[in-house]
């Protein structure tokens, strides 16, 4: 077979754009520190990035939910355990009153009672950045207000949040008589996702509304100054009824007795169980979503693992192929020099 001056042109230009694309295939790897820089370099591996991607991007969003609920249950955590030291020492002013002496103590008693309640709805109103972690879904209002009358005294705390609600605001709760609205059920449920799959309002659900910390919303009648409050928490009714027995029993208005101030005492400490009952609720569901957190990033590690191992990149072996590429395309330049046909140019 004969060989002519353009089959040896032909098959060195096809050479060497055969070297340069080698050559900048790997230089692509190398830059981007991946194997798989398109469809084409391995189309099983490409398709699997594709899902480690979509993993990791679903992996990184559930753990920020759960940063994001652990951090809003540590803030409630916190709060209720403020409530019920400051409950306790409401308790230990009443048990001092029922045996007060002289009279006149009665009144420095109520005022510290007062001033004890204030930090109540203070801790109830606690927030995390803008959100108020007790008011339910309208977490962007003060969920929990002190009412005054004309003299400046507390008269209600009244709630504006949301929460399920009862068939009767005027009665107390009764499963049989006066249940709470079916509608009502999850209106104060905020929900943060940490696993795959729809939102479940038992299992998602990351907060405690004004009911399920105070008690049930009732419409009431303020022992202070008779007027009629709607939305008021029960323990906060109770809070400030025992207040006024304080106030009452100075002069025995009302038939405020030591007796009446010992009853008081169970009330506060049924209040007080409630709270410890919803604070032990969110310290369980705590414990739940920091296990799911740690879960998290354990996956997180291994995703990222698996798709390293799928994309098989090695920096040392990328270097070796570049120099071996480098090397190609030099050989091919000299032999090109020698093998290729005398030009013009060349006598020039």
């Amino acid at each position: 077979m004969r060989i002519t001056n353009n089959m040896l042109s032909n098959q060195f230009l096809s050479g060497y754009q055969t070297t340069l694309s080698r050559m900048d295939n790997i230089n692509d790897k190398m830059i981007a520190s991946k194997n798989i820089n398109k469809p084409s370099d391995n189309p099983v591996g490409a398709a699997r990035n594709l899902h480690y991607t979509a993993a990791d991007s679903a992996n990184a969003l559930f753990t920020q939910n759960a940063n994001d609920a652990i951090s809003w249950m540590t803030t409630s955590d916190s709060n209720l355990s403020t409530i019920v030291t400051t409950m306790t020492s409401i308790k230990t002013s009443v048990s001092s009153a029922i045996s007060a002496n002289p009279t006149s103590s009665y009144d420095a008693i109520a005022k510290q009672v007062d001033e004890l309640i204030k930090t109540v709805v203070q801790s109830a109103n606690a927030k995390v950045g803008d959100r108020y972690v007790f008011g339910g879904q309208n977490d962007s209002t003060e969920p929990f207000k002190i009412n005054y009358d004309a003299s400046g005294n507390m008269t209600s705390v009244t709630y504006a949040g949301t929460s399920k609600q009862l068939t009767d605001p005027t009665l107390p709760y009764n499963a049989s008589t006066n249940p709470y609205v079916a509608s009502t059920a999850a209106d104060g449920t905020i929900t943060m996702q940490v696993v795959p799959g729809d939102i479940s309002t038992s299992r998602d659900k990351i907060n405690l509304d004004g009911q399920e910390v105070f008690g049930e919303m009732m419409t009431v009648t303020s022992p202070v100054d008779g007027a009629t409050y709607n939305n008021v928490p029960k323990i906060f009714q109770d809070l400030i009824a025992i207040k006024q027995h304080l106030v009452d029993i100075k002069t025995g208005a009302n038939g405020v007795t030591a007796t009446t101030l010992t009853n008081d005492l169970g009330t506060i400490d049924t209040d007080m169980n409630y709270v410890i009952s919803a604070q032990t609720t969110n310290g369980a569901k705590q414990k739940s979503y920091q296990t799911i957190k740690d879960r998290l990033e354990s996956d997180s590690l291994i995703i990222a693992s698996d798709a390293k191992e799928n994309d098989g990149y090695d920096v040392a072996k990328a270097s070796i192929e570049m120099q071996l590429a480098e090397n190609a395309y030099n050989t091919l330049l000299s032999v090109g020099s020698k093998v290729l046909p005398k030009s013009l140019v060349d006598y020039l």
